[in-house]
């Protein structure tokens, strides 16, 4: 019963407020998710360009950068929390500092993955595939990858901190023009104009990230706090103010409906007693045979009852059982 009225009773598409946010918010996070499968997959075609075996080498490639990008999210979404929780308590200053350190952590970390996959470079091709020439290309990747994921990581936890800010689009416009307009270009030209092997593909991945991590990092670093902290505190008023009005409507609309049951319950008691005039008037011969006597100080019940009331009440009870005896009626 709890949440039997959020989950069943009520209508999120009527908030109409709510459901922009919704959208809001929601629909440049699928767009950005979805530009970022596409880019690989177009790298995809170019590598495909080069030959069979680099398309070969740039699909392994990718499960590498899989494997960097979750480390980072993790990052970038823990940060994402403290900051927009601070933000919406009205703290700006320790929004702040947690979106710097949040950048600081995620940098050393991918500092740390990167010097342990440097470490592993003359290993891990062979878990990766068995084909020799597939793990000669991946070793000549490897160190530009790993310098790759600085940047990368960098980049993703600022498009974090920018999205806390309520700023997703922001966000997702810069990483969307960096990729589209600096890695696919330059992609397409290290591949389909120069004909350069994978290095020139990796090289292009680098550079774009990098001015993503760039951008990114100015808007963080030139951010007004206190200013988003005030807007970010007037939205959450706001939708409490609409939670609050939409709860009350439910409330009136179920006490309503509770007392039109409890209306109908009282008419069926009604029915079943004989009417409630016949109940009117039984109560009110009892309460006429107790009196309250000098000022109300002493009561005394009256020793004479109508006996002729009584024995029409006891006649009543024995031709309809479905009428109630006056002894219940007045106990």
């Amino acid at each position: 019963e709890k949440y039997e009225n959020g989950l069943i009773r009520s209508l999120a598409l009527r908030n109409r407020p709510l459901l922009k946010e919704f959208l809001k918010t929601s629909a440049p996070l699928a767009v950005g998710s979805m530009l970022a499968y596409a880019e690989w997959e177009l790298l995809t075609v170019f590598a495909a360009v080069l030959g069979p075996a680099e398309a070969a080498t740039w699909a392994v490639l990718g499960f590498v950068w899989d494997v960097f990008e979750s480390t980072t999210e993790a990052f970038g979404d823990a940060g994402e929390v403290r900051v927009s929780y601070q933000l919406g308590k009205g703290r700006p200053q320790l929004a702040r500092l947690s979106s710097y350190k949040s950048m600081f952590m995620g940098l050393a970390m991918s500092i740390v993955m990167s010097t342990i996959f440097l470490s592993l470079t003359n290993v891990l091709p062979e878990f990766l595939t068995t084909d020799q020439t597939i793990q000669d290309m991946l070793r000549m990747l490897f160190p530009m990858i790993a310098l790759g994921n600085v940047t990368m990581s960098v980049g993703m936890v600022c498009w974090a901190l920018v999205g806390a800010q309520l700023r997703y689009p922001l966000a997702t416009a810069i990483a969307t023009l960096c990729s589209f307009g600096i890695t696919l270009p330059l992609g397409a030209t290290f591949t389909i104009v120069l004909n350069y092997d994978l290095k020139g593909l990796t090289f292009a991945v680098i550079a774009g990230y990098v001015m993503t991590a760039m951008l990114l990092s100015t808007v963080l670093l030139m951010s007004d706090w206190e200013k988003l902290s005030e807007r970010i505190r007037e939205k959450v008023l706001a939708d409490t103010v609409d939670e609050d009005s939409s709860s009350s409507d439910d409330s009136s609309s179920s006490s309503s409906s509770s007392s039109s049951s409890e209306g109908e319950e009282d008419d069926l008691q009604d029915k079943q007693l004989g009417g409630p005039l016949a109940t009117k008037v039984v109560l009110a011969d009892f309460d006429a045979n107790s009196k309250m006597e000098d000022g109300g100080i002493t009561h005394k019940k009256s020793e004479e009852t109508d006996v002729s009331s009584v024995k029409a009440m006891h006649q009543a009870v024995q031709e309809d059982p479905n009428v109630s005896s006056p002894d219940r009626i007045i106990n």
